[in-house]
C-alpha cells in the first residue's frame, strides 16, 4: 500500500506538471513546430551518443562483476543490462532494473550478496562521476550561472547536495576502514545492509586498477548523457554554447532524479525551462522540446530490453 501511494503521488506530480506546461494550445503548437523542423542528422548523432553511453554502462557493470568474482560472458551482461534498462525506463522506481539484474544473476548461480554488491559499486561509481563533472562544469561557468537569482539558488542547492553526498561517503569510508560499522548493534534496522555497504570500499581499494577504469567509464557515461541533450538542442535549433549547456546539466540531472516524479518527467522540463530561459533566453517551448527529445531517445534505447525479455523469463524460472 505504501509503495502504491508513493507511485500514485509520483504519477500525479508528473502528470500535473506536464498538464500545466502544455496547458496553452499555442505552446503545444510551438513545440510541434520545433520538432517538425528538427535536423535529422543531429537527431541521429544524439541517438548514437545516447546509445554509446548506455553501452558504456554495460561495460562498467561488467567490470564490477569481475571485481566481486562473478564471471559472466559479455553477451549475457548486455542482455541483463538491456533488460534492466527497460525496467528502469518504463517502470516506476529507480531500483526496478537493479532488482531484475540481481535476480537474473542469482538464477545463474551467483550469490545474492555478490550480485547486490556489484550493482551497489556500479551506482557508487556513477555518483563519483556526477560529483566530479558537476564540480568541473559548474566551476568553469560559476559566474555565468550566478547571473540569475533563481538559477543561483538552484545551483547552490545542487552544490549543497553534492557536498552532503561527499561528506556522507567520506564518513562511511572512514567508519568502514576503522571497522566501526561492524560494531553496529545487531538489533538496529538495516544493519546488514549498512555492513554490506562498507564492503564496497575494501573492494574499491583492493582492485584499484579496475576501480579507476570504471571511474573513467563513469565519466564517459555521464558526458554521453549530457551531450545527448546538447545534440538534441543543436538538432532543434537551440543555440547555446556547449560549455554553458554542460554547466546546467548537473542541476537538471539531480532535479530529475529526485523521487517525486515518474522518470523525471515534468521536473526535467521545468528545470530546462528555468535554466535555459533565465541564462540564455531560450523560449519555454524550445527548452521543453530539448528536454523531451533527450528523454525520449534514452527511452527508445530502453526498448532494446524488450527483445531480451523472453530469455530472461526462461532463465529466471529454471
Amino acid at each position: 500500500m505504501k509503495k502504491a501511494l508513493v507511485l500514485l503521488l509520483q504519477v500525479l506530480v508528473s502528470v500535473g506538471l506536464l498538464v500545466w506546461i502544455f496547458r496553452e494550445p499555442v505552446f503545444r503548437e510551438e513545440v510541434i513546430g520545433i520538432f517538425q523542423q528538427a535536423d535529422p542528422e543531429w537527431v541521429l548523432i544524439a541517438a548514437g551518443v545516447a546509445g554509446f553511453g548506455i553501452m558504456l554502462g554495460f561495460v562498467r557493470w561488467g567490470i564490477f562483476l569481475k571485481v566481486v568474482g562473478i564471471e559472466v560472458p559479455a553477451w549475457q551482461i548486455f542482455r541483463m543490462g538491456a533488460v534492466g534498462l527497460f525496467f528502469n525506463s518504463f517502470l516506476p522506481g529507480a531500483i526496478g532494473g537493479d532488482a531484475v539484474k540481481a535476480g537474473w544473476l542469482v538464477a545463474r548461480g551467483a550469490g545474492m550478496k555478490d550480485a547486490l554488491l556489484s550493482i551497489l559499486m556500479d551506482r557508487m561509481s556513477g555518483i563519483g562521476a556526477l560529483v566530479l563533472c558537476s564540480a568541473v562544469f559548474i566551476g568553469l561557468r560559476f559566474d555565468w550561472l550566478m547571473q540569475s537569482a533563481v538559477v543561483s539558488a538552484m545551483i547552490h542547492m545542487v552544490i549543497l547536495y553534492l557536498v552532503v553526498v561527499v561528506v556522507l561517503l567520506t564518513i562511511s569510508f572512514l567508519a568502514a576502514s576503522q571497522g566501526a560499522l561492524a560494531r553496529i548493534p545487531q538489533r538496529m534496522p538495516g544493519r546488514a545492509v549498512i555492513v554490506e555497504f562498507s564492503g564496497t570500499y575494501s573492494l574499491f581499494v583492493k582492485r584499484w586498477q579496475m576501480t579507476l577504469l570504471a571511474a573513467g567509464i563513469s565519466v564517459g557515461m555521464l558526458m554521453a548523457y549530457f551531450l545527448t541533450f546538447y545534440f538534441c538542442a543543436v538538432a532543434l535549433g537551440v543555440a547555446v554554447p556547449m560549455l554553458d549547456f554542460l554547466s546546467i546539466m548537473p542541476a537538471v540531472d539531480i532535479l530529475a532524479a529526485l523521487p517525486i516524479s515518474v522518470g523525471g518527467f515534468g521536473v526535467r522540463e521545468g528545470a530546462f525551462v528555468t535554466l535555459l530561459g533565465q541564462l540564455s533566453g531560450v523560449a519555454p517551448a524550445a527548452a521543453v522540446s530539448v528536454s523531451f527529445a533527450g528523454a525520449v531517445l534514452h527511452l527508445l534505447w530502453g526498448c532494446v530490453g524488450v527483445l531480451m525479455l523472453p530469455g530472461f523469463k526462461r532463465e529466471i524460472r529454471k
